[in-house]
């Protein structure tokens, strides 16, 4: 019987939480239009780059999205990151049909597949959603996934400073 109390008020926190976490894209939603939106634009090869809309409240960067374009591929790639006093809060990973690329560039909402999802606490990882499958904190490549995360976020707040100073 206490193993099953347990179990219930485990499974209960546990909706919490992830509500809780839920509420980095649902806040960002509701406030996009106050955001000021910047847009820059990265070439990898001469049939690929990439698109970068900043959203920021003041001089606080709040999101990042990256999207990858590919002539020659028909599924391209978005990365949000959302931030929070400048620090990563989450990072969600998506593809997208080729067909939506120019309404995804304007910053409207297009249809997402998400790929993988990570929520962050003081730079410790607290949620991984991989494939819709909420990844344990036992899993051996945790610790790996948390450092990937936090440098490809150092990565995307450096690249946008030589974004804006260069004026692409």
């Amino acid at each position: 019987m206490k193993f099953l109390l347990a179990l219930i008020l485990l499974t209960l926190f546990s909706g919490f939480n992830f509500a809780q976490k839920n509420s980095i894209e649902t806040d960002f939603e509701k406030n996009k239009i106050k955001f000021k939106l910047e847009k820059y634009s990265q070439g990898e090869d001469a049939s690929s780059g990439y698109d970068y809309l900043v959203y920021k409240n003041k001089l606080q960067i709040i999101k990042i999205r990256e999207i990858w374009s590919s002539s020659a591929n028909p599924v391209f790639r978005i990365e949000d990151f959302f931030f929070k006093n400048g620090k990563l809060v989450a990072l969600a990973r998506y593809t997208f049909a080729k067909k939506y690329y120019k309404t995804a560039v304007r910053g409207a909402n297009i249809p997402l597949k998400q790929v993988e999802k990570m929520y962050l606490s003081d730079s410790k990882l607290t949620m991984w959603i991989e494939n819709g499958k909420t990844i344990p904190n036992s899993d051996t490549r945790r610790q790996e996934k948390e450092r990937e995360v936090l440098e490809a976020a150092k990565n995307q707040l450096e690249n946008y400073e030589f974004l804006k100073k260069e004026g692409n």
